[in-house]
């Protein structure tokens, strides 16, 4: 993403978060509207475009960003044009939405494929603790993972992470530090959104019994810039803890956490003490569990 079409994003955003604050409408009342009206649109993806994590692209978005103007009584083009063209969008047959749900959940599939990554169905997440460090420039500079897990049948010999880039890139972002494991293959999906690992344990574990692996995640040059920390689980974790620590010059204009699974999207501003913002939950899973922020000017 390029500064200029990161500039435009935010601006979207701050408007767009301006315009529901002043009508007082919520998220769910506007995908409902929106939905009555032909435009329909996932929780996820207006939340994602209020938070300026992501910006409407293709011709679908747009016509979704036309209908929120009609609905928040909005004159014609207040938030569109704000709104800076894509560089990545090319020539696209039929018009999609280039970050939908499908889109991750295929594209994560094939990543898994490619990497031969084995089964998971016998897995059982104890607890999973994420400290995200944030820098001076508002994005995440690393992410420390201590997980421990536990087999529930047969023989688990490696574990495969999966990365989903804000947008797309040719850079990865960098496993290293590994405790209990080494990393034994990676894989960037052609579609270039999508990446993954896979760590292979340092002793194999077998029914009953656990393991308890760490490592560092950075994000080098060229990756995308990140204001979100997010876990996603295949199956229910007995707990998950995401700690997100700001620079000290750095503390932002508003956070959220968000809940998203199958059935259901919920979001919650959050506010940020002594520049820090946690998460928790028990028995979560299959879903994603995570916090965002971002910086009005």
């Amino acid at each position: 993403m390029t500064d200029r079409t990161r500039e435009g994003g935010a601006a979207f955003a701050v408007a767009l978060r301006a315009a529901i604050s002043e009508r007082g409408i919520t998220l769910a009342r506007l995908q409902s509207q929106l939905k009555d009206d032909g435009n329909p649109v996932s929780m996820a993806t207006l939340s994602y475009w209020r938070s300026g994590d992501r910006q409407p692209e293709g011709p679908q978005s747009l016509s979704v960003v036309d209908g929120i103007e009609d609905r928040l009584g909005l004159e014609h083009g207040h938030l569109s044009r704000l709104l800076l063209p894509s560089s990545r969008l090319g020539t696209v047959a039929p018009p999609r939405l280039p970050f939908d749900e499908e889109r991750e959940q295929r594209e994560t599939e094939e990543t898994l494929a490619a990497l031969r990554a084995a089964p998971q169905d016998s897995l059982r997440d104890l607890s999973t603790h994420m400290t995200v460090f944030v820098g001076r420039d508002g994005a995440v500079e690393r992410i420390v993972m201590r997980s421990l897990v536990q087999a529930t049948k047969g023989t688990i010999r490696e574990l495969p992470l999966i990365d989903v880039a804000p947008d797309e890139t040719d850079v990865m972002s960098t496993i290293s530090d590994v405790v209990g494991g080494r990393i034994d293959r990676e894989h960037l999906h052609p579609g270039r959104l999508v990446s993954g690992v896979v760590i292979a344990l340092d002793e194999p574990i077998t029914a009953g019994s656990t393991t308890l692996f760490e490592f560092t995640e950075t994000f080098p040059p060229g990756y995308p810039p990140r204001q979100s920390a997010w876990h996603a689980t295949s199956r229910p974790a007995k707990e998950s803890l995401i700690w997100v620590r700001f620079h000290p010059d750095a503390p932002p204009s508003w956070c959220e956490e968000y809940l998203e699974t199958e059935d259901e999207y919920v979001s919650a501003l959050r506010t940020v003490r002594n520049g820090a913002v946690h998460l928790v939950r028990h028995g979560f899973g299959p879903g994603i569990l995570g916090i965002r922020w971002g910086y009005d000017e």
